[in-house]
Protein backbone atom coordinates (compact mmCIF):
# COMPACT_ATOMS: atom_id res chain seq x y z
CA UNK A 1 0.00 0.00 0.00
CA UNK A 2 1.05 3.12 -0.62
CA UNK A 3 0.25 6.36 2.08
CA UNK A 4 0.12 10.08 0.55
CA UNK A 5 1.42 12.67 3.36
CA UNK A 6 -1.92 15.22 4.00
CA UNK A 7 -2.22 17.85 5.90
CA UNK A 8 -5.60 18.74 7.41
CA UNK A 9 -7.10 22.04 9.16
CA UNK A 10 -8.22 21.48 12.42
CA UNK A 11 -9.61 24.93 13.93
CA UNK A 12 -6.83 27.21 12.99
CA UNK A 13 -4.31 24.85 13.06
CA UNK A 14 -2.55 21.67 11.10
CA UNK A 15 -2.73 17.93 11.27
CA UNK A 16 -0.07 15.85 9.51
CA UNK A 17 -1.81 12.83 7.91
CA UNK A 18 -0.95 9.70 5.96
CA UNK A 19 -3.61 8.64 3.71
CA UNK A 20 -3.79 5.31 1.37
CA UNK A 21 -6.77 5.40 -0.96
CA UNK A 22 -8.46 1.51 -2.15
CA UNK A 23 -8.84 0.94 -5.71
CA UNK A 24 -12.45 1.60 -6.29
CA UNK A 25 -12.62 -2.72 -7.35
CA UNK A 26 -11.70 -3.28 -4.08
CA UNK A 27 -13.10 -0.15 -1.75
CA UNK A 28 -15.46 -0.92 1.16
CA UNK A 29 -15.32 2.18 3.34
CA UNK A 30 -12.84 4.52 4.70
CA UNK A 31 -10.83 3.76 8.14
CA UNK A 32 -9.09 6.47 10.83
CA UNK A 33 -6.11 5.58 13.12
CA UNK A 34 -6.38 7.40 16.46
CA UNK A 35 -2.66 6.69 18.12
CA UNK A 36 -1.67 6.22 21.66
CA UNK A 37 -1.55 9.29 24.28
CA UNK A 38 0.84 12.34 22.78
CA UNK A 39 2.21 13.15 25.81
CA UNK A 40 3.55 9.50 26.41
CA UNK A 41 5.32 9.22 23.25
CA UNK A 42 2.36 8.49 21.32
CA UNK A 43 2.31 9.27 17.49
CA UNK A 44 0.84 7.34 14.32
CA UNK A 45 3.84 5.44 13.30
CA UNK A 46 3.35 3.17 16.54
CA UNK A 47 3.57 -0.63 15.15
CA UNK A 48 -0.10 -1.34 16.76
CA UNK A 49 -1.28 1.54 14.49
CA UNK A 50 0.65 0.44 11.53
CA UNK A 51 -0.36 -3.06 11.96
CA UNK A 52 -3.81 -2.10 12.09
CA UNK A 53 -4.07 -0.30 9.17
CA UNK A 54 -2.74 -2.73 7.13
CA UNK A 55 -5.05 -5.32 8.10
CA UNK A 56 -7.72 -2.51 6.68
CA UNK A 57 -6.40 -1.62 3.78
CA UNK A 58 -6.14 -5.76 2.95
CA UNK A 59 -9.58 -5.88 3.54
CA UNK A 60 -10.61 -2.89 1.22
CA UNK A 61 -10.73 0.19 3.29
CA UNK A 62 -9.37 3.38 2.82
CA UNK A 63 -6.84 4.19 5.09
CA UNK A 64 -5.79 7.67 7.56
CA UNK A 65 -3.76 7.82 10.40
CA UNK A 66 -2.87 10.78 11.76
CA UNK A 67 -0.92 12.66 14.72
CA UNK A 68 -2.80 14.97 17.08
CA UNK A 69 -1.82 18.24 17.86
CA UNK A 70 1.91 18.82 19.19
CA UNK A 71 2.79 15.36 17.42
CA UNK A 72 5.52 15.33 14.07
CA UNK A 73 4.39 17.51 12.08
CA UNK A 74 0.94 18.54 13.37
CA UNK A 75 0.78 22.02 14.33
CA UNK A 76 -0.06 23.08 18.15
CA UNK A 77 0.14 21.66 21.39
CA UNK A 78 -1.56 19.39 23.61
CA UNK A 79 -5.14 20.49 24.06
CA UNK A 80 -5.64 18.78 27.38
CA UNK A 81 -7.97 15.68 25.48
CA UNK A 82 -10.95 18.29 24.95
CA UNK A 83 -8.97 19.54 21.60
CA UNK A 84 -8.16 16.54 20.38
CA UNK A 85 -11.60 15.29 20.25
CA UNK A 86 -11.86 18.11 17.32
CA UNK A 87 -8.80 16.83 15.65
CA UNK A 88 -10.93 13.56 14.98
CA UNK A 89 -14.26 15.23 13.72
CA UNK A 90 -12.16 16.98 11.64
CA UNK A 91 -10.04 14.24 9.88
CA UNK A 92 -13.31 12.22 9.42
CA UNK A 93 -14.42 15.31 7.38
CA UNK A 94 -11.37 14.89 5.69
CA UNK A 95 -11.51 11.52 4.73
CA UNK A 96 -14.87 11.86 3.68
CA UNK A 97 -14.68 14.63 1.46
CA UNK A 98 -11.68 12.28 -0.25
CA UNK A 99 -13.59 9.02 -0.68
CA UNK A 100 -16.17 9.84 -3.81
CA UNK A 101 -18.03 6.56 -3.31
CA UNK A 102 -21.22 7.75 -2.59
CA UNK A 103 -21.84 7.37 0.47
CA UNK A 104 -18.91 5.47 2.61
CA UNK A 105 -19.28 3.71 5.88
CA UNK A 106 -16.23 5.07 8.48
CA UNK A 107 -14.75 3.08 10.43
CA UNK A 108 -12.60 4.49 13.90
CA UNK A 109 -9.98 2.35 15.24
CA UNK A 110 -8.45 3.68 18.44
CA UNK A 111 -5.42 2.78 20.21
CA UNK A 112 -5.39 3.32 23.89
CA UNK A 113 -5.92 7.04 24.14
CA UNK A 114 -6.92 7.11 20.60
CA UNK A 115 -9.84 5.09 21.61
CA UNK A 116 -11.19 7.24 24.06
CA UNK A 117 -10.37 10.12 22.46
CA UNK A 118 -11.66 8.53 18.69
CA UNK A 119 -14.89 6.73 20.23
CA UNK A 120 -17.00 9.26 20.90
CA UNK A 121 -16.66 10.89 17.91
CA UNK A 122 -17.87 7.53 16.19
CA UNK A 123 -20.71 7.39 18.30
CA UNK A 124 -22.16 10.83 17.50
CA UNK A 125 -21.67 10.76 14.01
CA UNK A 126 -23.94 8.84 11.67
CA UNK A 127 -21.23 8.54 9.06
CA UNK A 128 -19.58 5.75 11.47
CA UNK A 129 -20.72 2.41 11.15
CA UNK A 130 -18.23 0.68 13.70
CA UNK A 131 -15.35 0.94 15.94
CA UNK A 132 -12.33 -0.40 17.23
CA UNK A 133 -10.68 0.18 20.82
CA UNK A 134 -7.39 -1.85 21.18
CA UNK A 135 -6.58 -1.24 24.77
CA UNK A 136 -8.57 0.85 25.98
CA UNK A 137 -7.50 2.50 29.40
CA UNK A 138 -10.19 1.70 31.45
CA UNK A 139 -8.55 2.10 34.11
CA UNK A 140 -7.84 5.11 33.62
CA UNK A 141 -10.27 7.24 31.80
CA UNK A 142 -14.11 6.71 31.97
CA UNK A 143 -15.63 5.27 28.63
CA UNK A 144 -19.30 5.50 30.29
CA UNK A 145 -20.21 7.29 26.78
CA UNK A 146 -20.32 3.44 24.89
CA UNK A 147 -23.07 2.66 26.82
CA UNK A 148 -26.65 2.31 24.99
CA UNK A 149 -24.40 2.57 21.42
CA UNK A 150 -26.11 0.20 18.89
CA UNK A 151 -23.14 0.32 16.41
CA UNK A 152 -20.65 -2.68 16.09
CA UNK A 153 -17.66 -2.50 18.22
CA UNK A 154 -14.54 -4.76 18.66
CA UNK A 155 -12.19 -4.35 21.70
CA UNK A 156 -8.62 -6.03 21.72
CA UNK A 157 -6.67 -6.22 24.90
CA UNK A 158 -3.88 -7.99 25.98
CA UNK A 159 -4.12 -9.98 29.04
CA UNK A 160 -1.36 -8.34 31.21
CA UNK A 161 -2.84 -4.84 30.34
CA UNK A 162 -2.09 -3.37 33.38
CA UNK A 163 -4.11 0.09 32.12
CA UNK A 164 -7.12 -2.36 30.75
CA UNK A 165 -7.14 -5.16 33.51
CA UNK A 166 -9.21 -8.17 32.06
CA UNK A 167 -11.47 -8.58 35.02
CA UNK A 168 -12.57 -4.87 34.71
CA UNK A 169 -12.61 -5.49 30.59
CA UNK A 170 -14.75 -8.59 31.25
CA UNK A 171 -17.04 -6.64 33.72
CA UNK A 172 -17.68 -3.18 31.13
CA UNK A 173 -18.13 -5.49 28.26
CA UNK A 174 -21.18 -7.27 29.36
CA UNK A 175 -22.86 -4.03 29.99
CA UNK A 176 -22.44 -2.81 26.14
CA UNK A 177 -25.10 -3.43 23.62
CA UNK A 178 -24.83 -5.88 20.84
CA UNK A 179 -23.55 -5.99 18.00
CA UNK A 180 -19.89 -6.47 19.63
CA UNK A 181 -17.28 -8.87 19.84
CA UNK A 182 -14.23 -8.72 22.48
CA UNK A 183 -10.83 -10.59 21.93
CA UNK A 184 -8.09 -10.93 24.31
CA UNK A 185 -4.58 -11.84 23.66
CA UNK A 186 -2.38 -14.10 25.66
CA UNK A 187 0.64 -12.53 26.94
CA UNK A 188 0.23 -9.42 25.48
CA UNK A 189 0.27 -5.96 27.61
CA UNK A 190 -0.61 -2.50 27.01
CA UNK A 191 2.07 -1.83 24.31
CA UNK A 192 1.66 -4.92 22.53
CA UNK A 193 5.37 -5.57 22.59
CA UNK A 194 6.07 -8.70 20.39
CA UNK A 195 2.41 -9.29 20.02
CA UNK A 196 0.96 -6.69 17.21
CA UNK A 197 0.60 -9.61 15.02
CA UNK A 198 -2.06 -11.26 16.73
CA UNK A 199 -4.16 -8.15 16.12
CA UNK A 200 -4.17 -8.73 12.66
CA UNK A 201 -7.35 -11.79 12.73
CA UNK A 202 -9.62 -10.49 14.87
CA UNK A 203 -9.40 -7.00 12.89
CA UNK A 204 -9.73 -8.46 9.79
CA UNK A 205 -12.90 -10.79 11.07
CA UNK A 206 -14.24 -7.74 12.67
CA UNK A 207 -13.79 -5.82 8.93
CA UNK A 208 -15.33 -8.41 6.84
CA UNK A 209 -18.87 -7.75 8.09
CA UNK A 210 -18.93 -4.03 6.18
Amino acid sequence: MKEEKVFIQSGEIQLEGLLSIQEASSFKGGAIFCQSHPQYGGDMDHPVVATSLEAAFQEGFSTLRFNFRGVGESQGSWGEEIAEREDVKAVANYLYSRLKNGHPALILVGYSFGAWAGLPVAVEDERFKGMVAVAPPLGIYDFGFLKGCGKNKLFIAGDRDFFCPPSLLEKWYRQLDEPKSLAVIPGADHFFLFHTRFLIQPLKEFLRAF
